[in-house]
């Protein structure tokens, strides 16, 4: 074949290059379908060495797991961080709509997981993650001589970027019918109008920053939940006695133990990415218990009034 058109044939629906007999596809991700070479349709990724695309059929990998998780965390600390600030003095009533946003979450899961392939089933047929580039194929379109561009994009990651939207929409959809209909209270209702605005804004984040929180979640957790546990304990600790005093409020406890959920689950996260020994994840109360113990050396002492010195004193 002769000209670009002849051995491509057109930008989608190339016939690729004959090398030895054997088709070639341009591109990191173009692959063979129906004798073609073209995007790899969802739930197929291209076998780099025989360039065909070719079913996804394994299991996601323990650290994709933790990232689908990942999103899970998300939302349920979102939510619990709403309705703690909101309970003002009904700890019963918050404690019921804990439970609620808790089995929102939950059924979310369940009917993602339901209607992911293999359908039916709580199992998920992974294509896996090699690089960073997998997730941003967009930018990986093969030139042809400079002139022309096969659009081969796809999902290279599948499900991972295409299972959080789906589970992000149970979560909106599901809160809107189980919090309408189970009788909604004051600070409940300011908790819809935030989570309007939190799920959105967490999808459009998902979408262009998908890659780079994959490879960094662990690191964001850890660091979060640093900065979280410092944040409660500046605003609820002044000393020893306030230790006591706090240990018996709700939200008090609610929130150390988000905080220990985040810290513990980004150390899992990193022992599970590097193969470390799981015994770290005994490191995760530390930074409380080290806040509690150098809280006398940290504590601001405001300068006494001492008497003016006597006339002719020096």
């Amino acid at each position: 074949s002769s000209g670009i058109n002849a051995e491509y044939g057109g930008a989608s629906t190339t016939t690729g290059i004959q090398l030895n007999g054997i088709m070639r596809c341009p591109g990191r991700y173009c692959g063979i379908y129906q004798d073609i070479c073209t995007a790899c349709p969802r739930g197929l990724r291209v076998n780099l060495t025989s360039e065909i695309c070719e079913p996804c059929v394994n299991k996601p990998v323990f650290y994709d797991w933790l990232y689908m998780g990942f999103m899970l965390l998300t939302i349920i600390f979102f939510h619990m961080d709403t309705l703690t600030r909101n309970i003002d003095d009904d700890v019963k009533g918050a404690g019921k709509w804990i439970a609620v946003t808790i089995l929102e979450t939950v059924l979310s899961v369940l009917l993602t997981l339901l209607l992911s392939d293999p359908y039916g089933s709580f199992s998920v047929h992974s294509c896996g993650v090699d690089s960073f580039l997998d997730w941003y194929s967009v930018f990986q379109n093969p030139a042809i001589r400079f002139t022309e561009t096969i659009y081969c994009e796809s999902e290279v990651v599948y499900p991972l970027y295409s299972i959080a939207f789906k589970f992000l929409g149970f979560c909106l959809i599901l809160m809107l019918v189980i919090r309408t209909w189970y009788h909604p209270v004051s600070f409940t209702t300011r908790s819809v109008y935030a989570a309007l605005y939190f799920i959105p804004s967490v999808a459009l984040v998902h979408s262009v920053c998908c890659g780079l929180i994959y490879y960094s979640f662990p690191y964001l957790c850890v660091i979060g939940s640093l900065i979280f546990n410092a944040v409660i304990m500046s605003a609820s600790l002044q000393n020893f006695d306030d230790v006591k005093d706090n240990l018996g409020k709700p939200v008090f406890m609610i929130q150390i133990v988000m905080y220990w959920v985040l810290h513990g689950y980004g150390i899992l996260s990193i022992v599970a990415y590097n193969s470390l020994s799981y015994w770290y994840l005994f490191l995760t109360p530390i930074p409380t218990l080290f806040y509690i113990v150098t809280l006398p050396f940290s504590l601001p002492v405001a300068p006494s009034n001492t008497p003016d010195a006597p006339d002719g004193a020096v």
